[in-house]
């Protein structure tokens, strides 16, 4: 069974479905997996959560930072934003209710054992085995489930921004979230850096977190979005697929096969 994995849309609806068409997309056969960001700037972020919706029984969702926002400002109503005309509009549609409960019951992080992958929004603190990484997602998702109002109300902010393993509440929920949603560099003492943004090459003091020596000891493939600067990359075992359709690029997917022998492949519109 073929698996698509597909960088961030961004509500551009309908470069997915021109995607979808390219890969020859056969509901009854293959899965597709999301990198998050689903919603938010391309204009069509609705239609984007419509159509992921009514075909829940062929996709799965890593959450993103965009669709957390949207949450937040669905759940907590002092955080909406009026200028954000794709979230108003998501607001007053008939179907909101249901949509933001299906996207908020989305996973933060998915291990696809077959073909050893791993997908999520921006990366995994290198600090963390996969095991670890795996239980701080699921303290995630089962907060963000139980308790969302509690959950987007204290959500926001970069503190903390070092890993203990006596964090608590949401001290321990904040940090996981900036980890599997945010994360793109470190300091050198580990901690998360959430101002610097862009080309690597721009913040020579700082590392990107799929370099931090840690991690190469890693051996599933960990694909991510977020990322648009560095465009579709792969380095040692991490695969970057945020090629910035929003911004004037192209959306792309990666086909994985759960036989490990097949070749990858990338699709790109």
């Amino acid at each position: 069974m073929p698996t698509y994995i597909i960088g961030d849309v961004q509500g551009c609806f309908d470069a997915l479905m021109q995607l979808l068409t390219k890969i020859e997309f056969d509901e009854t056969s293959d899965k597709l997996v999301f990198c998050g960001d689903l919603v938010n700037r391309g204009g069509q972020s609705l239609q984007t959560l419509r159509w992921i919706y009514a075909h829940q029984k062929y996709c799965q969702v890593a959450l993103g930072n965009h669709d957390l926002s949207l949450l937040a400002q669905y759940y907590v109503k002092r955080l909406r934003k009026s200028r954000n005309k794709e979230f108003q509009e998501i607001f007053k549609a008939a179907d909101c209710s249901n949509l933001m409960s299906w996207l908020k019951g989305q996973k933060l992080l998915i291990h696809a054992k077959s073909s050893k992958s791993i997908i999520v929004h921006a990366g995994i603190y290198p600090l963390w085995s996969l095991k670890r990484a795996k239980k701080e997602a699921k303290y995630v998702e089962s907060y963000l489930r139980e308790k969302p109002e509690i959950f987007f109300e204290n959500m926001y902010g970069a503190k903390p921004n070092h890993w203990k393993k006596s964090l608590k509440g949401m001290d321990r929920v904040r940090f996981a979230v900036n980890s599997l949603t945010r994360i793109r560099f470190l300091y050198k003492n580990n901690g998360l850096n959430f101002k610097a943004k862009g080309d690597i090459k721009s913040f020579p003091k700082l590392i990107p977190w799929f370099r931090f020596i840690p991690y190469k000891k890693k051996k599933h493939t960990i694909i991510i979005g977020h990322w648009s600067a560095l465009g579709l990359m792969q380095e040692n075992n991490v695969i970057c697929l945020d090629t910035g359709k929003v911004w004037g690029g192209k959306l792309t997917a990666l086909r994985i096969s759960d036989n490990l022998e097949h070749k990858q492949q990338i699709f790109q519109v």
